[in-house]
Parts: structure tokens; C-alpha cells; sequence
């Protein structure tokens, strides 16, 4: 590659004609002087001129000589500690224990200090998440800590001792003489499985599940193709390509953190069976959208279309796709036939006709057994939204005589909330079980309050050979019990669910103890299912006739669910709701997201308040104009709106589950004739992509496989700019500290933002102030656009204190409160800290955050999940990236008590240890055994051994020791 001039605004020689000019948002495409503006405030205090007069200066300087003493005058807040008088059995004060547990279908690992769990970290000896969590899974212990949460049962919205409550129930249920049903989400708990089961035999009743953001299609689907029960297990590592028909599958769409697992070892280069090729066909940006190598934005009659002419392609079935979607149908057919096998089709649509044919696609292609399985799941009630349909005109016409809703809310997020209303009244007995009162423990009788899921008991099938445990890790600390408690009661059953749970695995030859050492036992718990014969016709016709290949029907209303709040369940977690959006980057709130060509054609800007309209319902919601929204759609998350909120920002937003529909058995998310209009009105959204610009810098590095494979340096030719070194090097004996972030593997899924809060105490300031562009999140994710802004490429890139080797922050601190440690680390003394912000001014890579107030937890309870190996930052101190500090003593303390030299792999920062894509890799650059000497060479020359490698802003020579590798894309 030539050394050419560029227009990059530097002289890193980079050649401007392969490299694609990158850009935040459609706002910051041209670079506005308002945008310096806002990154770079006005202090306070205007600096001293020559022009002031003797009356300012005087007053200027008095104040300045009367605030010192006042600064003695701080009340400090007392804190009391209580030793213990009888100390507990394995508890050792400093010392963390573990506890093996689950969440969500994520086998994770607990850690408590001194009895209170603080931290959640993926099970390494999971073969299904290989020690992978979500920033869902991450952010549920805080959960753990709601002082919102119910404190005991209820009758009659008062509060009640167990007993009464235990009581009037069976007496209610003893003499019902109707229909009763027992309502939960999909359940794949052998143990809870059993409990209902003798549940429904005392009382003759009815089990169904229920998801308010459904997969009851894929579950149909599966049944008409193979006869399974459940959703099928997908291979993404054994996949050469992957084409996704609107599934987010590494975001919201089944278990991601597998997904995610499995997908980026097919992302790495050096795998040996090469780079995958991902084509992504959706109706908006997803986090799966934005690592597809290939994106096409299309409505949702284009991916019917689309999906049709694969199928036709494949199986020689007459039909013509649209024009505009006949060279998708080619590429796509093209590429999935030369990886017969070895490839692998998903839908993420909620339409039965849609899911069958994507399994007759993965049929044709000879997929079965290699990328996709189906299975019959010996302990799996999987939800069908015909069943709860069904209840609610059974409850309608006064049939029922009791429904349990057991962590489920229907009564917020069931599609036709008059009728669900309707049926309620009508129903003698109506029992939700619940952590937290919702919309539905308002409408009922009896609400039983449960234990939160870190102070259960319980067990999950994960996967057809795996099995995870949950156990508590702290007593509960409310009145509750655990729903399946409950239950056993009302079923006559003896003991408590924990011996029954016992002694129903020692009888399976579980070695019990064991098993909830390591968290997970292998197993066979599932049957594969072969294909069967049936009537492919009747769901090819179904879709033909809907789809014209371009939408004749007005605006479409998509619904979709959020990486951190998805259906809704995580709304009231502070963590999540101050997590930015992978996608939009926005906190707090939700929107209508329209396309950039929609937005220009209708005067719509950012913060607009939208009317969206369909006969039955209707939001108003700002405008957020997102690249990669399809023509004639909006998108809106679900999640929000709430009517029943135990803290002030849940109620934020609007309820759009009223936009869906029932079709063919499934709930729909897609709806058609909608209307949408501006209200006039402006609102912010509090949004962390508007700063931080890096525009014009050479800050993203990508290229093609094609020319990968031709030179390894591909895309990271760059003239590396002559280094002239003002001060003496520092030492480099002993641990030397660095880190590495693979491009190609980050997904953006932000797990890593809030491991990183959950582990440093990082506070939550609110919407307000994260408007005011004051968020106090060490890493952030910066997310970078290029091409045509409807159908754009993406990269994430994970920044963060990039611990400079030259770094400029520490040269400016008058007080010494950040220096460089003989390790390498860039650190920060925070009781020296005075709060002038010179280095977060001298920061190139804009990654200091600094405590305006002193932020506040909502209770005392909600102090306990705080680290107690970090300080608690107060206001007027500037923070940042630590590098986790305190693992790395730890680990250093460990290895120096073992006797024993510290080992690659004994130390992971908390960003590291969460990622489920295994983008980061951190260790000890003398360590000639580490991966990260794989990567960096200690010297100042010639410092990378990794071609891919390269650190941000090198030109400033501030000498990182956190490097990039390019990004690649596979087309």
C-alpha cells in the first residue's frame, strides 16, 4: 500500500482512498463549532484578565483566601460498623466467597463479602456460556438491594402474616369449583416442574406459560417440522455462514451470552477454519445488525420476500422475488450453497409461517446435525400464546375460578389490556406471586411476595446436556418465600423445596454437594428430534399472501425489545437504565426511531414528540433519527410506561405493547396502518453519543478478509510518526501491565460498562444529569458509522483511561494526584485530588469523569452491594479506569501466599472477565507465556508483534498500553 496524503487532518500516512470516512450520528455527520462547544464547557469561573477591574479581582481573591478555612468546616457523614460478636461459619472479614448460581438461564458465580453478594461473573465451568454474562446478568444483583421490594404477603393490597395468608387461600382454592390455572414464563426447571405438576393434580389445574415478547412461534414451528417441544440448540462457531432474518441473536434473541460465546471464535482470524460470513436482513439497527458483515435494512414484507426467493432458490419452488430484493436473494443463495453443512439460518420474528420455512431453509441446506438441532425437552413448558389467549376468553366468560401469575405482569404487557381487565373482574381468586409490586399485583386478591433469585433455591436446564444449580447466597432479607414454597404448601406437600429439590437429584445420582460446588451438571436432558413429513403449502401460501416485496400499507409500527431492559422486567434496575443503548446510545427512556430519509422528508429532528397512532392504541414518544431504520417504519422498545412504578424514572416513556397484535397463534410485533404526526412539542433525550467527538482522526482502522489474506497488515499500514521523548523512560522490571480489544470480536454489547460499575462503585447520576454530559462511566462504547446512512456499517470500540505511558494528565496535576506506578498503570490518588480538572482537560481520549455532587444511593440497603475493596468517590474528585487495581492485588497477594509465581489467566479486570465475546485480553507484557506478549513487545520501537495491532492518537506519542486490532469484515 502506498504512503499517501490524507484527509484525516494528520500525517499518519494512512491511505484515505480505502478508508471510510466514519461518523457518531447523522447529527455529527458535519461538524458543527457548537459541538466543541459542548465538549469543551466554560468553567465557572472566567479566567483572570488584564481587563478586570480592582473590584472584581478583590472580590475574586477574597473569596479564594475566605474558602480555605471553610473547606475544614466539611461535615463528615457518620458510618457506623458493627463487628461481629459471633462470627459466622467461613465468613473471614476481606476475604470474598463464591457461590455457584443462576440467572436468566446464565450459569453464574456469585461473590459476597462478609455475607452480601456484590459482584456476578459468568460460570467458567459452564460448556454452554463458558464464564460469559450479559449486562443484564451483571446489573441483577443491585436488584437484589431494592428497598421497593415487597416485604410480605398481601390480601387486599394490607399486609399480612404468612399464615393468614396460607390459610384464606387453600380455603378460597378448597372450595373453587372451577377452572384453575397457574400462569409462569417459559420454565425449564426439573424441580419446579414437579411442584406444579402436584399442584395440578390436587386441584385439577392448568399449567401455561406466558412471554409478553413471545418465541410461541418458533416453539409451533418446531413442532410442525421435527415434532420438538422446545427451540432449537444452534452452532455458531461450526457455522461458515450465518444469515439472520431479524433475530438479534447475539442482543435479545435467545441465549445470547452462547451466541456470543460461540460466534466470536468464528470472528478471530486465526481460527482454523477461518472468518465467518454474517448477513444480517432486519427492519432496524440491533446489536447483531451492527457486527453483521453484510446489512440490508428492509421492511418486514421485504424479509417474507426475501426469505420466499431463498426458498425457492434452494428447493426449485416457482417464485420470483421483488426486483429490489432479487440481487439479496442471489448473493445470500450464492454463498449459503457453497457451505452446505456448514451454514445456518435464523428468524427472530414471532410469525409461524416464517419459522417453518427458515427450518425447511436449514432442511434444504443439510444444517440439521451440524449447525441446528431439535430437540424434545424432557423438562421444558415453553409458551403458547394460543393457551393464554385462550384464558383470558375462558376468564371472559366466567369460567375461572383461580389464576396464579407467578413472575409474570400480563397486566402491563398483554397486547389487549381491556380484555385482560375485563376477565380479571371476573375471576374469584386472583394471586400473583411477585418481587415487586407491578400492574398485575394491583389487580389482584392475593399477592404472595418472593424471594429474589440470588436468595432461592432452584435449577435449569440450559442446554440438552447441561443442567445449572441456583442457591442462595444470603438469607432473604423481607418476609418472602419462594414461590415454589408456596406452592408445595398449597399442594400438600412435606418439607421445604430445598430438601425436595435434594433429595429428588441425590435419587438421579447427583452428587449433590458437587453439584453446588460447581454450579452445572452434565447430563442428558433432551431427545434429539428428526424432520418429519407435512404440508409445506400451507405456510408458503400464508406468506405470499402478505408480501409484495415493498410495503403498500402506510407506516409499520416494529416493536422490539432493548439489550438492558428488554421485555421490561429489568426497568426498575438503575444500572440498565443509566446503561447506554449499543444502538442509540440513549439512557432512561424510549422513542420512535425513524430513518434518517423519513426524518428528512418530514422536518423530524431529534427530541421531536411523535404521535404514533394505529384504531386500538397510540403513544407519544420522542424522535430519535436512527441510520438503518427501514422506509415507512418506526421502531419503539417495549419495556416502558409503566403504570405502576415504585420509583419516579420507571415511569418514563410510553406502554407500545398495545401496538401488537394475535395472528395464526402468536402474538405479532409488526403492525401495519399506523399514523404518525409531530405534536409540536420537544423533548431531550438523554443521549452519551453527542460528545466525545473524535471526528477527523485516525481512530477506527478496518479492512476486507479478501486483503487480509493477501497481507496481514491490511488496513493498519500506517506510517508510524517519529517519537521524541522529553522525559526518562520509566522502569520496566516486574509486572508491566497491558490490554488489548479485538475489534472484530466486541459486539457492543455493553456487559462490560456495567461489570465495570458493579465492580468500582461507579454511581448512577440520573437522566438529568447524563443530559448535562456528566455520566460517570469509566469505559464507554464509542460507536462509529460509515457509508450510506440508511445502510450503514458499524464499529464499537471500547474506550477507556488508556494508561499512558507519556500520559498527559499526569504532568498537569498541580498536587500530584495522578502519576504513573512502576507496574505501568496511570494512576489516580483521590485524596489528593482538589478537583481542577486539568487532566481531564490534557486527556486526548476524553475518558476522565468527574463527581459534581456527591451521588447519593436510594437506601442504606442499596449501600450493601458496594465493593469494599474501592473507595467511594465523593464530590469535587476526579475518577477513571483503575485497571481494577484491587484484583491485581489481590492476585498478587494470592500468589505470594500460595508461594508460587502469579500465572497468566490469575488476574481479570472486571471488563475482561465479563465480556461474553473474549474481545479483551489483559496481562503481564514480561510474561513471556501470556497472551498478551502474543500481541506487545515492551519496546518503544517496533512495539507490536500482533499485525493487527495499534494503539489510538499515536502520533501524540502518549505511548498507550491499551492497543486496538483492526476490524475485518468478511465481504
Amino acid at each position: 500500500m502506498n504512503e499517501t496524503n490524507n484527509n484525516c487532518g494528520t500525517s499518519c500516512g494512512c491511505d484515505d482512498s480505502s478508508t471510510p470516512t466514519y461518523w457518531q450520528d447523522v447529527e455529527k455527520k458535519v461538524l458543527d463549532p457548537t459541538d466543541l462547544k459542548a465538549e469543551f464547557k466554560d468553567e465557572e469561573f472566567d479566567s483572570l484578565s488584564v481587563n478586570k477591574n480592582r473590584r472584581s479581582f478583590l472580590k475574586i481573591m477574597g473569596f479564594s483566601v475566605s474558602a480555605l478555612p471553610l473547606t475544614g468546616c466539611i461535615k463528615i457523614p457518620v458510618r457506623k460498623a458493627m463487628p461481629y460478636l459471633n462470627k459466622q461459619e467461613n465468613v473471614i472479614p476481606g476475604v470474598a466467597n463464591w457461590y455457584a448460581s443462576t440467572y436468566a438461564g446464565i450459569p453464574v458465580l456469585l461473590k459476597t463479602r462478609e455475607g452480601r453478594p456484590i459482584k456476578v461473573e459468568g460460570n467458567e465451568k459452564s460448556q454452554v456460556t463458558e464464564g460469559g454474562a450479559n449486562a443484564r446478568a451483571q446489573a441483577s444483583v443491585l436488584s437484589l438491594y431494592d428497598h421497593n421490594r415487597l416485604q410480605g404477603p398481601m390480601i387486599k393490597g394490607s399486609q399480612v402474616e404468612w399464615e393468614k395468608f396460607d390459610k384464606e387461600l387453600m380455603n378460597e382454592l378448597s372450595s373453587n369449583g372451577k377452572s384453575v390455572y397457574v400462569v409462569t414464563p417459559n420454565l425449564a426447571s426439573p424441580s419446579e416442574l414437579r411442584v406444579i405438576n402436584q399442584f395440578k393434580s390436587k386441584y385439577n389445574a392448568n399449567h401455561i406459560a406466558y412471554e409478553p415478547y413471545s418465541n410461541a412461534a418458533e416453539l409451533k414451528a418446531n413442532q410442525v417440522t421435527h415434532g420438538a417441544n422446545g427451540r432449537n440448540e444452534h452452532d455458531f462457531e461450526a457455522a461458515d455462514v450465518v444469515v439472520s432474518f431479524d433475530a438479534d441473536f447475539l442482543g435479545t434473541w435467545g441465549n445470547s451470552v452462547q451466541h456470543a460465546k460461540a460466534y466470536s471464535k468464528r470472528r478471530d482470524v486465526n481460527h482454523k477454519n477461518g472468518l465467518n460470513k454474517h448477513y444480517q436482513i432486519e427492519q432496524s439497527m440491533s446489536l447483531t445488525g451492527m457486527s453483521a458483515d453484510v446489512r440490508y435494512t428492509k421492511t418486514h414484507n421485504d424479509i417474507e420476500n426475501i426469505m420466499l426467493g431463498v426458498y425457492a432458490a434452494l428447493s426449485g419452488y416457482q417464485f420470483k422475488p421483488s426486483s429490489d430484493n432479487q440481487e439479496v436473494v442471489k448473493k445470500v443463495v450464492a454463498d449459503l450453497q457453497k457451505a452446505k453443512g456448514k451454514s445456518l439460518v435464523v428468524c427472530g420474528c414471532n410469525d409461524v409461517s416464517m419459522q417453518v420455512l427458515c427450518n425447511k431453509i436449514n432442511t434444504l441446506l443439510g444444517n440439521y446435525g451440524s449447525t441446528v438441532r431439535a430437540y424434545n425437552h424432557e423438562h421444558f413448558v415453553g409458551a403458547d400464546d394460543s393457551e393464554f389467549v385462550n384464558l383470558v376468553t375462558q376468564m371472559n366468560n366466567g369460567n375461572v375460578g383461580a389464576v396464579f401469575f407467578v413472575g409474570v405482569n400480563p397486566g402491563y404487557d398483554y397486547y389487549d389490556q381491556k380484555r385482560l381487565m375485563s376477565g380479571l373482574k371476573k375471576v374469584p381468586t386472583t394471586v400473583t406471586m411477585t418481587t415487586i409490586a407491578n400492574e398485575t399485583s394491583k389487580q389482584s386478591k392475593y399477592v404472595a411476595a418472593t424471594n429474589h433469585t440470588y436468595e432461592s433455591w432452584s435449577d435449569t436446564v440450559v442446554s440438552n446436556d447441561e443442567l445449572s444449580f441456583t442457591q442462595p447466597a444470603i438469607q432473604p432479607l423481607f418476609g418472602t418465600r419462594m414461590w415454589s414454597e408456596t406452592l408445595m404448601k398449597f399442594a400438600g406437600m412435606e418439607g421445604d423445596f430445598h430438601k425436595y429439590m435434594q433429595a429428588y437429584w441425590e435419587g438421579q445420582g447427583v452428587n449433590w454437594n458437587k453439584a453446588l460446588h460447581d454450579g452445572v451438571v452434565t447430563g442428558n436432558y433432551a431427545r434429539e428430534a428428526s424432520e418429519r413429513s407435512f404440508d409445506i403449502n400451507k405456510y408458503i401460501n400464508e406468506l405470499k399472501s402478505h408480501t409484495t416485496g415493498t410495503d403498500k400499507k402506510g407506516m409499520r409500527v416494529v416493536l422490539y425489545q432493548k439489550v438492558g431492559v428488554g421485555n421490561g422486567d429489568m426497568v426498575e434496575n438503575p444500572w440498565i437504565q443509566e446503561m447506554p443503548d449499543p444502538v442509540t446510545k440513549a439512557t432512561w427512556d424510549n422513542y420512535v426511531m425513524v430513518s434518517p430519509k423519513y426524518a428528512k422528508e418530514n422536518g423530524i429532528t431529534l427530541g421531536d414528540v411523535l404521535k404514533v397512532s394505529t384504531e386500538k392504541h397510540s403513544v407519544e414518544l420522542p424522535a430519535l433519527v436512527q441510520p438503518g431504520v427501514a422506509d415507512n417504519t418506526v421502531a419503539i422498545a417495549v419495556g416502558y410506561g409503566r403504570k405502576v412504578a415504585s420509583k419516579p424514572a420507571v415511569d418514563r416513556g410510553g406502554n407500545a405493547y398495545g401496538f401488537g397484535t394475535y395472528h395464526n397463534g402468536a402474538f405479532n410485533y409488526v403492525r401495519s396502518f399506523a399514523k404518525v404526526s409531530k405534536t409540536g412539542a420537544k423533548t431531550v433525550i438523554a443521549q452519551t453519543q453527542t460528545h466525545h467527538s473524535m471526528e477527523g482522526r485516525d481512530i477506527v482502522r478496518e479492512t476486507t478478509y479478501d486483503a487480509y489474506k493477501k497481507d496481514n497488515k491490511a488496513g493498519n499500514r500506517v506510517k508510524k510518526p517519529k517519537t521524541v521523548h522529553i522525559y526518562p523512560e520509566h522502569s520496566k522490571t516486574g509486572h508491566q501491565w497491558a490490554m488489548s480489544v479485538d475489534l472484530n470480536k466486541c459486539t457492543g454489547c455493553s456487559a462490560c460498562i456495567v461489570s465495570c460499575s458493579a465492580e468500582n462503585n461507579v454511581p448512577v447520576v440520573g437522566k438529568e444529569e447524563v443530559a448535562n454530559r456528566r455520566e460517570m462511566h469509566w469505559l464507554r462504547l464509542d460507536r462509529y458509522y460509515s457509508g450510506d446512512e440508511n445502510q450503514p456499517e458499524v464499529v464499537n470500540m471500547p474506550m477507556l483511561c488508556q494508561h499512558c505511558e507519556n500520559a498527559p494528565c499526569e504532568n498537569v496535576c498541580p498536587v500530584m494526584a495522578t502519576l504513573h506506578s512502576h507496574d505501568g498503570l496511570n494512576q489516580q490518588v483521590y485524596n489528593r485530588c482538589v478537583g481542577t480538572r486539568y487532566c481531564a482537560n490534557n486527556c486526548p481520549y476524553k475518558v476522565r469523569r468527574f463527581n459534581w455532587f456527591n451521588y447519593k444511593h436510594e437506601s442504606d440497603l442499596e449501600r450493601m452491594v458496594l465493593n469494599p475493596d474501592v473507595s467511594v468517590r465523593k464530590r469535587g474528585i476526579m475518577e477513571k479506569c483503575s485497571m481494577c487495581v484491587q484484583r491485581i492485588q489481590e492476585g498478587k497477594l494470592t500468589a505470594k501466599r500460595e508461594r508460587r509465581e502469579l500465572k497468566d489467566g490469575d488476574i481479570k479486570v472486571a471488563c475482561q472477565q465479563s465480556c461474553p465475546s473474549n474481545a479483551i485480553t489483559f496481562g503481564d507484557m514480561n510474561d513471556k507465556d501470556s497472551e498478551i506478549s502474543k500481541i506487545v513487545r515492551l519496546e518503544r520501537e517496533n512495539h507490536f508483534k500482533e499485525d493487527r495491532a495499534y494503539t489510538v492518537l499515536e502520533e501524540l506519542n502518549v505511548q498507550p498500553r491499551i492497543n486496538y486490532l483492526t476490524k475485518i469484515r468478511n465481504k
